[in-house]
C-alpha cells in the first residue's frame, strides 16, 4: 500500500470512528458517563443523583415502577406540628416534599378522580361505584348516597396504551373488586372502580383491582406491576376515628413505617422506582380553609433527598408526573400542567 493510500485508510478510520461516537451519543449510551441504553421516543439520556435514566422532555425520570399511596385528610402543618408521626417527619430528610402541594377538591373522591383521570368528572359527593344516578339533591359534601360510575378515560386506559402494567390494592377489600364499602374499607378511596370501562368488565376489573393483603405481598415479592396504586383501610389511611385526634396520625405513621421500608427493599424500588405517599385533602375538608398545603413525598433513587419544593402544584401536577414517567398520554387537567420534575435531581 502506498504512503497515500495509508493517510487515506487513518483519515476513512478516523471518519468512521466520529460516526461511531455520534451514533452512541444520540442512543444515549457511553457518552459523558452516560449509559441509558436506548432510550424511548421523545426521551432522553440524562441522569439523577449521578444515575443515567432517559427522561422525557418534562425533566421527569422514566421509572421503571412508581408506588403511589393515598392517604387522608392531613393537612402538611398539622403532620409536621405532631409528635404522633416520628416515621414520616424522619422522612422528610430522604424524601422529596412540596410546601405548596394542594388538593383540587372537596370530599375525598373527586380528588382520587383528578389524580386519575384528569378532572373530577362532576363529582362534588363521596358517592358509590353502583347505585341510582346522583342528582344536586342526593350528593353534596355532606351526602352521596347514589352511584357516580362515568366513562372516563383514566390512568389504567393510558399505561396499558403505553404498554405498562398496573393494578391497584385496597386492604380489607377481601374479594377483587369488591363495589361495596363495609367495615374499614372504603370504594371512594379506590377510584378505579369508578370507571365504567373497568367496574363493569368483570375479568378486567378482577385482574386489576385487588385485595392489598392477597395481592401484594406476593405480587412485591414476584412479578411487580410497572404502577402500584395502595388504599390502606380507613384507620390506616388516617381517615378514622372521626373526627380525627393524634391516634389517627399515629395509626397511618405506624403503617407506613411497616409498608414503605419493605417496598424500599426490593429491586423494583432500587432500580428506577419511586414512592409517591400523598394527602388527598386537607384535614378541615374545605369546612375552614378550603386550600391549606397537604403533604406529598416522593422517594427515590432519583429523587433529591430533603428537598423542599415551593412551587404550587396539585394533583394534577402529580398525574402529569406519572404520565411522563411511564410514557403514557397526559389526561384532561393534566395535560397542561406543571410535573414535579423539579423533585428529582438534575444531574
Amino acid at each position: 500500500m502506498s504512503r497515500g493510500s495509508n493517510g487515506r485508510s487513518v483519515r476513512v478510520m478516523k471518519s468512521i470512528s466520529l460516526l461511531a461516537s455520534f451514533a452512541l451519543a444520540l442512543a444515549g449510551c457511553g457518552h459523558g458517563g452516560n449509559d441509558c441504553g436506548a432510550c424511548p421516543a421523545n426521551t432522553n439520556c440524562g441522569a439523577s443523583n449521578g444515575i443515567s435514566v432517559c427522561k422525557a422532555a418534562s425533566g421527569v425520570p422514566q421509572l421503571k415502577h412508581a408506588f403511589l399511596i393515598m392517604m387522608e385528610n392531613t393537612s402538611l402543618s398539622t403532620l409536621q406540628a405532631s409528635s404522633k408521626a416520628p416515621y414520616i417527619n424522619g422522612l422528610f430528610a430522604a424524601a422529596a416534599t412540596g410546601a405548596d402541594y394542594h388538593g383540587d377538591a372537596h370530599p375525598s373522591l373527586p380528588n382520587y378522580l383528578a389524580i386519575t383521570s384528569g378532572g373530577t368528572q362532576g363529582v362534588s359527593c363521596d358517592c358509590n361505584p353502583s347505585g341510582d344516578a346522583c342528582t344536586s339533591l342526593n350528593c353534596s359534601a355532606l351526602s352521596g348516597n347514589c352511584g357516580c360510575t362515568n366513562p372516563a378515560m383514566n390512568l389504567g386506559d393510558v399505561l396499558e396504551a403505553a404498554g405498562k402494567s398496573w393494578k391497584a390494592y385496597a386492604e380489607d377489600m377481601g374479594a377483587p373488586c369488591v363495589l361495596t364499602s363495609s367495615g374499614e374499607y372504603a370504594t371512594r378511596h379506590v377510584p378505579f372502580l369508578y370507571y365504567s370501562d373497568i367496574n363493569t368488565d368483570g375479568a378486567r376489573c378482577a385482574a386489576h383491582v385487588v385485595d392489598y393483603a392477597a395481592g401484594f405481598p406476593a405480587d412485591l415479592a414476584g412479578d411487580t406491576p410497572d404502577f402500584v396504586y395502595i388504599a390502606p383501610n380507613l384507620i390506616h389511611d388516617m381517615h378514622d376515628p372521626f373526627p380525627a385526634t393524634d391516634t389517627n396520625l399515629a395509626n397511618g405513621d405506624m403503617w407506613l413505617s411497616q409498608v414503605v421500608p419493605q417496598i424500599q427493599a426490593t429491586a423494583a424500588y432500587k432500580d428506577g422506582g419511586a414512592i409517591f405517599i400523598v394527602w388527598d385533602e386537607d384535614d378541615l375538608s374545605g369546612l375552614v380553609d378550603a386550600d391549606a398545603p397537604i403533604p406529598i413525598l416522593i422517594l427515590s433513587p432519583y429523587a433529591k433527598a430533603g428537598y423542599v419544593s415551593h412551587t404550587h402544584a396539585n394533583h394534577y401536577s402529580l398525574l402529569a408526573t406519572l404520565a411522563d414517567a411511564f410514557g403514557a398520554t397526559r389526561l384532561g387537567a393534566s395535560a397542561d400542567a406543571l410535573p414535579l420534575a423539579e423533585y428529582f435531581a438534575a444531574q
